[in-house]
């Protein structure tokens, strides 16, 4: 999960699934070995919904450990990640857990970090692969990993009917050239929204780059973006604005102008994870029954149909006094199932957790997608999202990408040459 902005509680989506976590049942994962006379107190610092979400296993991790008292400290996303490595650089300040949004998780991977590798190895197994690429570095596990939200394809069903749109065209090109003149047609609307100044490569370009296998970095830290793959995905975004099936100037999924373009139907489509589908369930609630969801359409034939939008993991600083009792904290969080349904059913955050994903309860149908079981499709879909490699220059890295993605949306630069021009950006990065 990615709170790029302070959005509000996606209570509206925890609800419709609070039967589902509620029924998991249990696996064969490692047993968490309590000793109940463990005391101490532990800092825990999260932007707005994690923080909620940690809130949400305080009492059951209370339960089994009684002397223990925690402070949860609401740190905006656009501030914690400076603030945590100013804290552990300086040796003091440091809180004993941190959540790291997941592309800055190579930034913590190294001094003034615990070493994690011995407590979460075991865990392996139960944790959907792609997340050990964010928390695995020089052969150690730096974090825990949580969420890996999938990301599919969502839209207005009752607009695609109006539009004559009757099935899902199985590329992108035939998307927007198909579908996007069908959805103009029946008023001022668009088939997508991709604004040029609201975080493009968060929104959408690295979800279609890790769908068609490319990115910033291959798995040995060198610069892969400039690959055909990645002009080809930036393509696809320009050619989706230029020919006038997506909507920009709306702050997408960050601002005002986005939610009122999605209430006044103007959007008909959108790739979105499953923390965006709260968001919309909390801001459009008068939209229930009006959207569907399907599998992505792909760039080539054989590129999987799903990918991902977001995700966390946490970290526990060396300057904690309470190391023991922190990693129990995050274990019982992240990797039992009672912790899991704990922040499911608080915030409805989706977890890397696989265990979560097996139980027949995620066939209970969904009333804002018309009755259908999209829990289902998140779920089996979620053990399928492929890598994606970060380096420590991925902070740098996105602010050159969306930089040249806003020259190329707005006609200022052809998709080869920006893309290619930001891939020598990258490089030249000390």
């Amino acid at each position: 999960m990615s709170n790029r902005i302070n959005f509000a509680r996606v209570l509206g989506f925890s609800v419709t699934f609070m039967l589902i976590v509620a029924a998991c049942s249990s696996a064969a994962t490692p047993t968490v070995a309590p000793d109940a006379g463990l005391s101490g107190s532990l800092t825990i610092w999260a932007w707005d919904l994690p923080d909620v979400a940690f809130e949400s296993c305080i009492p059951g991790f209370q339960e089994t450990y009684p002397d223990t008292e925690f402070e949860v400290v609401s740190v905006p996303w656009g501030d914690i990640h400076t603030k945590l490595a100013t804290a552990i650089e300086a040796g003091t300040g440091a809180p004993d857990l941190s959540i790291v949004e997941g592309y800055f998780m190579p930034t913590f991977a190294g001094p003034g970090v615990v070493d994690l590798t011995d407590k979460v190895e075991p865990y392996r197994d139960t944790i959907a692969s792609a997340k050990f690429i964010e928390v695995e570095y020089d052969g150690k596990i730096w974090g825990v990993p949580w969420d890996l939200p999938p990301a599919v394809l969502l839209y207005r069903s009752d607009l695609f009917e109006e539009a004559g749109i009757t099935e899902i065209p199985e590329t992108w090109a035939e998307y927007i050239d198909v579908l996007g003149p069908k959805i103009a047609a029946t008023g001022d609307r668009f088939l997508l929204a991709i604004d040029p100044t609201t975080a493009p490569a968060f929104y959408w370009y690295r979800t279609l780059l890790a769908q068609v296998g490319s990115g910033y970095f291959d798995k040995d830290g060198n610069v892969l973006l400039g690959d055909e793959k990645s002009i080809q995905a930036a393509q696809w975004m320009a050619d989706a604005v230029a020919q006038g099936a997506a909507l920009t100037g709306v702050q997408y999924f960050e601002g005002p102008s986005w939610w009122s373009a999605l209430k006044d139907d103007r959007v008909a489509s959108m790739v979105a994870a499953t923390w965006m589908v709260g968001m919309m369930k909390d801001q459009a609630p008068e939209q229930e029954g009006l959207w569907s969801a399907a599998p992505l359409p792909v760039f080539n034939e054989g590129d999987p149909t799903v990918s991902y939008l977001g995700g966390s993991s946490l970290i526990i600083p060396t300057q904690s006094e309470n190391q023991e009792l922190a990693w129990l904290f995050a274990e019982y969080c992240l990797l039992t199932l009672e912790g899991n349904n704990a922040i499911y059913d608080a915030t409805g955050i989706w977890p890397g957790y696989l265990p979560m994903f097996s139980n027949e309860a995620f066939d209970v149908p969904d009333p804002y997608f018309g009755d259908q079981p999209i829990g289902r499709l998140f779920a089996d879909l979620n053990p399928q999202v492929g890598p994606y490699y970060y380096t420590k220059q991925m902070d740098e890295a996105e602010t050159i990408v969306n930089d040249h993605l806003f020259l190329i949306l707005t006609g200022a630069e052809d998709a080869e040459t920006g893309i290619k021009a930001a891939a020598e950006e990258i490089k030249a990065i000390e």
